[in-house]
């Protein structure tokens, strides 16, 4: 459980790993899927060929873990109804910031009280995520291990790199979610790509005769949105931070994990007519949505939890905020964060010398692009695939085209030409990246 004690009893947890494993495997890959998402569950969907994502890699022998707090390896516990007193508008005044830290407060203590063994709320940092995949290369008996960490899993994948160089083979990291970079500058780029990612959802609405704003102006879908978020603030059966919430949700993931453009679209025109029910469904939380907090908690730095930083960050980012969704998941942290009783981790940059692969999607409404590229100044001698496209994690997309270039470092090594198409540029090491596509311009493709 603590690294800096002995293995003993009362110290101990168990994790939960899955693999494929071929007859002769060419080598190891180490999969995180990211944040709080179950890992386990992949190895299944393989054995049961319920998914096409690893296709091509499975002459490897691939490892799944459930990420120490979460699912099979050793679950944390806290009380539902108390983890919902942390959501609501953002706090304006130092009495509503100090409502947020009151409730910080109570629901860690939640935490501790409930989850087992005494002390385990401490050490779910990804200092000790790094540990337990060592832990499983050593129990294991691989010299190196190869890597493909998505979103927070290439958080994960980066300290790993830099923890045991020794040990690293081929690492990807995408949809980076970097070291170094502080909350406030990560709430500025969430704010920028929530502007691109509705300026996509109005750009599909220019191109796709299915949306009902397709023979509107440019603009009609935007404007449609900030004319129900004003609407919003005068009903009782709709709140302005739900339809903001609502357009955000769709915009980060639909059921084929692109953006769901279309339904936005047709939630949006039915609003204006008086049908509120796109905006009024469930929005439950998930057990990836509950247990972020103290694994996101563990990794963030103290400076930056006081309300006189956020209300900067927050005043900085709304300043910033075209599209008008003006929410930022680096502000949730905050909040969350703002009771944390115990150690915080250091925002240091970790510069990785070895050899890696980094991917993003322009549009990327999870991770924004400008993470990655920050990311890839930290790995000097790592080359950089932007897919120009939407959708959060291109791996996940089975038939993304930078998909044969991540499968093709992951099984050699060998980073890809220097190229610039309409659907992927890719850039040597060292490399200047061009200026973020325009929404507008990019097609509409995987």
């Amino acid at each position: 459980m603590d690294y800096d004690r002995p293995l003993q009893a009362g110290n101990m947890i168990e994790i939960g790993i899955a693999m494929h494993r071929p007859s002769e495997p060419k080598g190891v890959i180490f999969y995180n899927p990211g944040g709080t998402d179950a890992g386990i569950v992949l190895a299944w969907q393989i054995a049961l060929d319920q998914t096409k994502i690893f296709e091509g890699l499975l002459d490897h022998d691939l490892l799944f873990m459930d990420v120490r707090g979460t699912y099979s390896s050793n679950p944390l516990n806290v009380s539902l109804d108390l983890f919902q007193t942390l959501f609501g508008p953002y706090p304006t005044t130092p009495n509503e910031y100090r409502v947020f830290q009151e409730a910080s407060a109570t629901v860690v203590q939640s935490w501790i009280d409930l989850s087992s063994p005494p002390g385990i709320i401490a050490h779910v940092s990804t200092r000790e995520v790094v540990n337990d995949y060592e832990m499983v290369r050593k129990a294991l008996g691989y010299a190196k291990i190869n890597f493909l960490g998505a979103s927070y899993g290439s958080y994960r994948a980066q300290q790993y790199a830099f923890n045991f160089p020794d040990q690293v083979g081929h690492f990807v990291l995408d949809a980076v979610t970097p070291h170094a970079l502080s909350l406030s500058e990560s709430a500025l780029d969430s704010i920028a790509a929530s502007n691109r990612a509705l300026e996509r959802a109005d750009a599909y609405c220019q191109s796709d005769v299915k949306c009902p704003f397709h023979t509107q102006e440019r603009g009609s879908l935007i404007k449609a949105f900030h004319t129900l978020v004003r609407i919003a603030e005068n009903v009782s059966s709709l709140e302005s931070v739900g339809v903001r919430q609502t357009v955000s949700a769709a915009l980060l993931q639909g059921p084929n994990g692109l953006p769901d453009f279309l339904a936005i679209s047709l939630g949006l025109h039915d609003a204006l007519s008086g049908n509120f029910s796109f905006f009024q469904s469930s929005t439950s939380l998930t057990v990836a949505d509950v247990v972020a907090m103290p694994l996101e908690c563990s990794d963030q730095s103290e400076s930056g939890l006081t309300f006189e930083s956020f209300k900067i960050s927050l005043a900085e980012g709304l300043r910033h905020d075209t599209s008008g969704i003006g929410m930022a998941f680096a502000w949730q942290i905050q909040l969350w964060c703002s009771a944390w009783p115990y150690s915080f981790s250091e925002k240091t940059p970790l510069l990785v010398q070895k050899s890696m692969l980094l991917v993003t999607s322009d549009f990327d409404d999870g991770s924004p692009t400008e993470w990655t590229t920050f990311g890839w100044r930290q790995a000097p001698n790592s080359g950089l695939v932007v897919r120009h496209g939407d959708g959060h994690v291109s791996f996940n997309l089975a038939d993304a085209p930078s998909n044969s270039l991540t499968k093709s470092f992951l099984r050699t090594g060998i980073l890809p030409s220097t190229s610039d198409d309409i659907s992927v540029t890719v850039y040597p090491p060292g490399g200047v990246r061009e200026p973020i596509s325009d929404p507008y311009q990019v097609p509409f493709r995987v």
